[in-house]
């Protein structure tokens, strides 16, 4: 902080005493708040002066004391103008400040007066946050403009997300993929630049400028983050009788392996479906990027249903649907009833038989009869 002391009056002989006086009062004391914790220079410069080298020094008063250069002061001087810095400025610096200087020659130059207060800085009000809209996946710049005050007072400027400081070197939180970085440029504008922001990402910034006596400014931004919704499923439809005994679902996942699929699952009425599922009758396999749910066994009750092979792109997730219906069999209907029971075999088995009556069996099929085999009991 600068404060000047502009024109001080120079004493002239072509004025009596007593008009010099009068018009020497017309320069009033210059007053001034001084922050606390910062450094501030009074400056003190004379016209009319023919020659500056004829202020031989400038002798810096307060409360009575001539102020020495060292820890706390410092003095320079150009031309007419002379100056004295104050270090990291405290309370105690509160008063009267005289600049006297030493003339050679006739001519006669006034001193300088600063009264002096010492007070934190005034902050100005906070602007109304500003509200910012991102897309899942997309970029976003915040920036605020505190270039004056920031050289001023020599703040410390910083970033915060939902009152937490960031200190991650890249991402905005642990919880969020959302890239970051900052930067202040020419202007002295300070920058945040979001990138591969999701929906994590979402939520209160705040550019925090702090003053050396503890005061923080801040500029807020409300930042809100749309979810991308992947596309609608593609529906396939399956139709197999139990007779089938068994039905494969096919999923090629290699059309999006470009687009960095992160996981895959499969899932059965919104239930996610492993190997353990149902053991043996539900099979999943892979060969690469080609999925197969296998289920063998098939029953009308258990295995209708929805069925989703779904791949996790970083944004959202993209499915095939099949919509599966097993019919009951059809068995019942299309053969004649069973034969009897055979007699037992040396190997203990019996068997029976039964005919397709339906037209066109041997096509529906495979084959027109069919066997089934049992165990003779004991009691046989």
């Amino acid at each position: 902080m600068s404060v000047k002391q502009q024109g001080v009056y120079a004493k002239s002989e072509l004025l009596s005493p007593d008009e010099n006086r009068i018009v020497e009062q017309m320069y009033a004391p210059k007053r001034e708040v001084l922050t606390t914790s910062t450094d501030a220079t009074l400056e003190c410069t004379w016209d009319n002066v023919e020659d500056p080298d004829n202020i031989e020094l400038v002798k810096w008063t307060f409360k009575g004391k001539r102020l020495r250069e060292g820890n706390r002061y410092e003095y320079s001087s150009e031309g007419t103008t002379h100056r004295l810095l104050i270090k990291n400025v405290q309370k105690k610096d509160k008063g009267t400040y005289y600049c006297t200087p030493k003339v050679s020659g006739d001519q006669e130059l006034a001193a300088g007066q600063f009264i002096v207060s010492v007070g934190k800085a005034k902050l100005p009000n906070a602007p109304d946050p500003r509200e910012i809209n991102l897309s899942e996946g997309g970029t976003g710049s915040l920036n605020c403009n505190y270039a004056e005050a920031k050289e001023r007072y020599g703040l410390k400027q910083y970033w915060t997300y939902n009152g937490e400081k960031i200190k991650s070197e890249t991402q905005v939180h642990k919880g969020s993929r959302t890239q970051y970085r900052t930067y202040s440029d020419e202007q002295g504008r300070d920058w945040l630049v979001l990138s591969e922001v999701d929906v994590e990402g979402a939520g209160t910034y705040k550019c925090n400028y702090k003053y050396p006596d503890k005061q923080i400014f801040s500029m807020q931004f409300d930042v809100n983050v749309s979810e991308v919704r992947g596309p609608a499923d593609v529906i396939r439809n399956v139709t197999v009788n139990e007779d089938r005994y068994t039905q494969s679902l096919s999923c090629d996942l290699s059309a999006l392996a470009e687009a960095g699929i992160t996981s895959y699952r499969w899932e059965k009425d919104g239930e996610v479906v492993s190997n353990e599922t149902d053991p043996g009758r539900i099979i999943l396999t892979e060969n690469g990027m080609q999925k197969t749910l296998e289920i063998d066994d098939l029953n009308s009750e258990d295995h209708s249903g929805v069925y989703r092979c779904i791949a996790e792109l970083p944004y959202y997730p993209v499915a095939l649907r099949f919509n599966v219906v097993v019919e009951p069999s059809r068995k019942e209907r299309d053969f004649a009833p069973w034969s009897q029971w055979s007699t037992c075999d040396r190997q203990g088995k019996r068997y029976r038989f039964r005919t397709c009556i339906a037209e066109g069996c041997s096509d529906y099929y495979g084959f027109v009869y069919e066997v089934e085999t049992a165990m003779c009991s004991e009691n046989m």
